[in-house]
């Protein structure tokens, strides 16, 4: 377990409710938060037509995410960037991370965020 993890597992009762509210639980958050910062590498790496578009759209749920963090008076801006960063470590030791998440799930999620 990464130290933001450990510290979303520490959260207060009220803010895990907002969160388990939209993403089920916490180990959902994470790895929503951690998939979606996998979708902005890879895309910042593609060349290919309409790469700036989906960019454009992963920093928009990224925005949406740290204002509902920012709500519950939690830093979202850090958070976000320790999920990142736990992503961009895990890419360059050429770790792979199944958090069990299926597609559906991943993606009635994000429509939960917008």
């Amino acid at each position: 377990m990464t130290e933001i993890q450990q510290q979303l597992k520490e959260l207060s009762g009220a803010e895990t409710r907002k969160i388990n509210s939209i993403y089920g639980s916490i180990d959902k958050f994470y790895a929503t938060v951690y998939l979606i910062a996998r979708n902005e590498h890879q895309c910042q790496n593609m060349s290919v037509p309409g790469a700036e578009q989906r960019l454009k759209t992963i920093r928009a749920y990224q925005g949406m995410i740290r204002f509902m963090l920012d709500e519950l008076s939690l830093n979202g801006k850090d958070i976000l960037e320790a999920t990142a960063s736990d992503y961009l470590e895990d890419f360059v030791n050429f770790r792979e991370q199944d958090f069990g998440l299926t597609d559906e799930e991943f993606i009635a999620i994000i429509k939960r965020i917008g």
